[in-house]
């Protein structure tokens, strides 16, 4: 496994949802512990480069964007639970369908976040002041 491999298959996976892509999973297997140490991916640079380039897969599938600058927060519009990170903190969302909108549950399980939007594609809440969600205290917004 190469960068390469990975950069395509963030590429390909960043225009299809999660159930429909298998990209990085038929990557990994290609060190599943019995042809190859799972540990050790010598054409990514044996360590660092491999987390770097799996991190770019995340985003891809989640369309997971922060700007603490503008204090916002973005994802795909799709259903499912999934992590985020961003630098102050982290935790999870998650998110389904509700009739014409979403609803989406973001809970902080490290650190603390300050937002003023949250947006799931082009649908975006913006609020009057900025929110601190504090650890382990589910937030739940509706778009």
């Amino acid at each position: 496994m190469d960068r390469i491999d990975f950069e395509s298959g963030e590429w390909k996976e960043s225009e299809l949802s999660c159930a429909q892509a298998p990209c990085i999973s038929n990557i990994r297997h290609r060190y599943d512990g019995l042809k190859r140490s799972p540990f050790d991916e010598a054409e990514c640079g044996h360590h660092y480069a491999r987390a770097m380039t799996s991190w770019g897969a995340t985003l891809a599938l989640t369309g997971f964007h922060y700007s603490d600058i503008a204090k916002s927060m973005e994802f795909k519009a799709q259903e499912g639970q999934f992590f985020w990170s961003n630098g102050y903190a982290y935790g999870q969302v998650k998110m389904k369908k509700s009739g014409s909108g979403w609803v989406a549950e973001l809970t902080v399980l490290k650190g603390e976040l300050q937002l003023r939007s949250f947006g799931l594609e082009e649908a975006v809440k913006v609020f009057p002041a900025t929110i601190v969600i504090q650890e382990h205290q589910p937030w739940i917004v509706e778009i």
